[in-house]
């Protein structure tokens, strides 16, 4: 018995086995998924932070990883308030009470700066004195006014603290560095409280993560709405906002909408099939197979991100096509056959093997995304495999479970005369059968046409305008790039060589003046540089008296004097940007948050004049969340690129075995291959990036395409091995089929229309392209697949009739 002819066998005994034992199967079936999603299902963790699209083993993170551990977070939220009056006494009274509930009520903070508690240098006696700026000005009664130049003209405080204008301070609030341990304990002597001594590797432990600044987003958000008045508008932004926001939106956004596509998935086929069980069972099969597959992703602590909330999608198009191919099937055989097992049987026999090629072939196409360097694209074909065959399973077993449900009176009713669906496709099928170069030179010049869209296709990562344009955090975004010219940074680490550290004036004033002429080397504005040599600097003008002029790098006897003196006043603030024995230091240039690969010239310039200036006295890597989008983008398109090439290579391979012949194999990409281009063309044409999200749906619509393909193609081969003629095969096979490839096409179009309802632009491109997918799919099985087969067949004839080079020769000696 050879492989096929074995699962089918399995096949039918186990599907025969639930068809006579429904009342236990469904039992057993809904208690194993009922079991697993109850204990995994709740664990499950949403991720959307820049850092959640890396492989916790790529380089890149774990550069930025360290570069956190050594000098604090660069994942900041930033709290802006705007007001036509900042340096006003009221103003800061009431940003200073802002400021302290925040600071007592937000969690994870680890520091948080703002013009309450800014460090002002000052020099007197011979000593550097610190004051928190406005909480001492306020306590002295001293004009805010007094201080506004000064306050501007601070580089430590311009784009940072307060606006470069002077109209809207800020607070900045820098979360920890690690994730509080279930072991944290907090001494409390006035209770006698005491903590052991314990030790744990800084490697071990856990950093911050997503749902600590979900929680700090939320009572920043909580505190600031009691705050804001007319005179008081404030905006809340940074990186832990923003993958907050995506979160939730996609929270709130795919839930609904993937209910909304199965509703009316469940109502068409009700008006399809006109039964409410078989509809019922198509929302059984689906809900089954998702709730199974999203516990399985939280029993592997794999988190859901925006790429992997595709699981949803892709679990309802597999199943479907499987799940209404083989309703379809059953009530064919039972029209012929009037006892259930024995029909439940020939369906097997007729359906098995272009459902499970096609569940096949489709994990294949996912397996190639396995190999991606981006974890949520590797997490979407792992998990996509995983769904793929629990579609199938369940599908197979629900849709005999209905079978063996739906009412006698019902079952007696069908037949295997084609309907007017079946007929209408038979027709369109036909006309290109009888006219296959015609009909291949129109659909040619369209799929030509439509194809040249695509090179209007651009690639865009940038998360922000996921977002809608008048939602919060995209506007608080905006305007704080806007007024401070940067939320978010890129970092640059600089190691001295032996013998040298972040000490040396050569050193210090080298890399000083390297960062100010970044500022012109590039192409985005850079709202602010920050290193250790702001204090250096901010220091020696204090103890000059003020004067501007010394508001830079004094001598080396002096820097060592000078960083000796803020030690001694405990400026904590400057080891941000110092490991303990100044082995190491940072330059931290603050950007807006662009698109991704803005980001990759800039990364390249900056590190380059960095490394050419320093030469071998120091050396230099870029990190940072601008390093992390920058990488991400360009391995999006290099990773797609392998990853669809792989696709294209294990569907053909799989087209071929499942068709038994190379040649059908390779023809039969025609009409899965032609969808694509044209859908990629539309995308061109009406302006759709490819970004992380849309360039994965060749993934999911995938599934259909290869099951119309290869139930139309194995039909047609079947009839012909039985000894038909090509263009009745061709007819014979889409009278069959014709309705199951109609229904799942108006079921997938219909559903997934639903989603260009959506608030985010992602999700809207998502349904929109998934919609015409659906529809191209149809179109070219209908058209496409036929004409391709008479021009295969003719070729083969042709090739078949032709003699070798040998007849002619043996022909002559038999005469």
């Amino acid at each position: 018995m050879n492989p096929l002819s074995r699962v089918e066998s399995l096949t039918t005994r186990l599907l025969q086995t639930v068809y006579t034992h429904r009342i236990k199967s469904v039992i057993v079936l809904l208690a194993a998924v009922f079991g697993l999603v109850a204990t995994q299902l709740p664990t499950l963790q949403k991720d959307g932070r820049v850092e959640a699209f890396m492989h916790e083993s790529d380089p890149a993170l774990e550069t930025y990883y360290a570069m956190r551990r050594e000098f604090g977070q660069d994942n900041r939220l930033v709290v802006a308030v705007q007001s036509d009056n900042v340096f006003s006494t009221e103003f800061l009274t009431t940003f200073s009470r802002m400021h302290r509930e925040l600071a007592d009520t937000v969690p994870y903070v680890s520091e948080i700066f703002s013009p309450y508690n800014i460090p002002f240098i000052e020099h007197e006696d011979g000593g550097v004195y610190l004051e928190e700026l406005v909480r001492n000005m306020l306590a002295r009664g001293r004009d805010p006014q007094e201080l506004r130049d000064r306050i501007l003209a601070t580089p430590l405080y311009r784009n940072f603290i307060v606006s470069a204008d002077g109209s809207t301070a800020a607070v900045v609030i820098e979360p920890y560095r690690y994730a509080p341990g279930n072991a944290d304990c907090v001494p409390d002597p006035s209770q006698g409280l005491t903590c052991a001594v314990q030790f744990t590797p800084l490697s071990e432990r856990a950093l911050l993560g997503a749902p600590h600044y979900a929680e700090m987003t939320a009572v920043a958000r909580e505190i600031a709405a009691r705050y804001e008045t007319e005179g008081f508008r404030i905006h809340i932004a940074g990186s832990p906002v923003l993958s907050t926001e995506i979160v939730r939106m996609m929270e709130t956004d795919m839930p609904r909408f993937t209910l909304a596509c199965v509703i009316i998935t469940v109502l068409a086929m009700l008006v399809l099939h006109r039964s409410f069980l078989v509809a019922i069972g198509a929302f059984l099969s689906f809900a089954t197979a998702i709730f199974s597959t999203l516990a399985t992703l939280a029993a592997t602590g794999t988190a859901m991100t925006p790429p992997t909330q595709l699981l949803i999608p892709m679990t309802l198009v597999v199943g479907l096509c499987t799940y209404i191919h083989f309703v379809a099937t059953l009530l064919k055989a039972r029209a012929s056959e009037p006892d259930g097992r024995t029909a439940l049987a020939i369906a097997v026999r007729k359906a098995n093997t272009p459902i499970l090629f096609t569940a096949l072939t489709t994990a294949g196409g996912l397996i190639g995304l396995a190999a991606a360097p981006l974890a949520p694209i590797t997490a979407l074909g792992l998990f996509g495999t995983v769904s793929v065959g629990l579609s199938y399973l369940l599908a197979m077993i629900w849709a005999t479970l209905v079978f063996r449900t739906l009412p006698e009176r019902y079952l007696n009713k069908q037949t295997d005369a084609p309907g007017l669906i079946a007929r209408v496709l038979k027709r369109g099928a036909m006309l290109a059968a009888t006219r296959p170069e015609r009909t291949l030179a129109v659909c040619g010049a369209v799929v030509l046409t439509a194809a040249l869209g695509i090179t209007n296709l651009s690639y865009s990562h940038n998360s922000l305008l996921w977002l809608p344009g008048d939602n919060q955090a995209r506007q608080s975004t905006e305007f704080i790039d806007a007024n401070f010219m940067g939320t978010v940074n890129l970092e640059m680490v600089i190691t001295p060589t032996e013998g040298r550290d972040f000490r040396d004036e050569t050193l210090l004033k080298t890399v000083e003046a390297t960062a100010r002429e970044s500022y012109d080397a590039v192409a985005i504005p850079i709202g602010r540089h920050t290193s250790i040599i702001s204090f250096i600097e901010e220091t020696n003008q204090a103890i000059n008296d003020g004067d501007p002029a010394e508001l830079r790098i004094p001598g080396q006897e002096q820097i060592w004097d000078q960083l000796l003196l803020l030690e001694g006043q405990g400026i904590d603030d400057m080891k941000r940007y110092v490991s303990m024995d100044y082995s190491s230091g940072r330059v931290s240039f603050q950007t807006p948050w662009l698109e991704a690969k803005l980001y990759t010239n800039v990364i390249e310039t900056i590190e380059s004049r960095f490394e050419a200036a320093l030469g071998d006295t120091a050396s230099v890597e870029s990190t940072g969340l601008i390093a992390l989008l920058a990488k991400t983008s360009k391995k999006v398109l290099d990773s797609m690129t392998v990853s669809y090439a792989l696709a294209l290579v294990l569907v053909t391979a799989m087209m071929a075995v499942a068709l038994r012949s190379v040649g059908l194999g390779l023809v039969s990409m025609v009409p899965n291959v032609a969808p694509f281009a044209v859908l990629l063309g539309v995308m061109g044409y009406l302006g759709i990036p490819l970004d992380t999200f849309t360039v994965l749906i060749g993934g999911i619509i995938t599934g259909l395409i290869v099951d119309d393909t290869l139930h139309f193609f194995h039909n047609v081969r079947d009839r012909l091995a039985a000894g038909a003629r090509m263009e009745d095969a061709i007819g014979g096979a889409m009278s069959e089929i014709g309705r199951a490839i109609f229904t799942t096409t108006i079921v997938v179009m219909a559903g997934f229309a639903v989603f260009t309802l959506s608030s985010m632009s992602n999700i809207q491109s998502f349904g929109l392209l998934m919609a015409a997918g659906a529809a191209l799919a149809l179109l070219s099985e209908v058209f496409i697949g036929p004409a391709v087969l008479i021009v295969y067949d003719r070729i083969r004839k042709a090739a078949a009739a032709r003699p070798t080079r040998f007849e002619p020769v043996l022909a002559d000696a038999t005469a």
